[in-house]
């Protein structure tokens, strides 16, 4: 019986090969990397909807356990925005605690210590907050009463949407409802918002 001799061509790969496994890497890297960009984006427009949600019932809450109007000042907010209060909202409460129309006074109020900064590069913002679902611009007063009853300034009919979106990708967005009795909650599939 002969046997047989096995050889094994040891080459290697050939330079077309190993472009064409780059290639395909690259590809793979560069699809993470958008994916991953994408989804801080989304990230950051929930984070600030429920932030936005937090805040509100707190203020609520707040307004009617200690019987004295108090409300949530929203900055302007945008590209390339400088003010005072530019990119940043605030708790607030009314010198008169019996005040119907719960509005920012930055010389009588009194404004709290903690701020919540939007999340800023340079002077713009990455997230946008707009009230009347994107139609009006910050800053925006919502302000509630003694009994938990809710104001907006300027002034906007209920249910009330606040549009808060990503900057650069505008389609990443969230509405936050405020109703006529106080309540405010993130939509999901409802229809209040358009």
């Amino acid at each position: 019986m002969a046997a047989r001799q096995v050889t094994f061509d040891s080459r290697g790969f050939t330079f077309a090969e190993m472009m064409t496994v780059v290639a395909i890497a690259g590809i793979l890297a560069a699809l993470s990397v958008s994916a991953y960009s994408e989804s801080q984006k989304i990230g950051r427009v929930n984070a600030q909807a429920r932030l936005l949600v937090q805040r509100l019932q707190n203020v609520r809450t707040q307004a009617v356990s200690q019987g004295a109007a108090q409300g949530y000042h929203i900055g302007i907010n945008g590209l390339h925005v400088v003010a005072p209060d530019a990119h940043q909202a605030f708790v607030f409460y009314k010198t008169n605690p019996l005040t119907a129309i719960v509005t920012y006074d930055s010389v009588n109020d009194r404004r709290d210590r903690q701020i919540d900064w939007l999340p800023t590069y340079a002077d713009s913002s990455m997230v946008i907050v707009q009230g009347a679902n994107g139609a009006q611009a910050a800053p925006l007063d919502i302000g509630f009463d003694i009994n938990g009853m809710p104001t907006i300034t300027p002034a906007a009919a209920f249910p009330y949407c606040i549009r808060i979106r990503d900057t650069v990708t505008p389609s990443i967005d969230r509405r936050v409802i405020l109703f006529d009795d106080g309540t405010v909650k993130v939509q999901r599939n409802e229809t209040y918002c358009p």
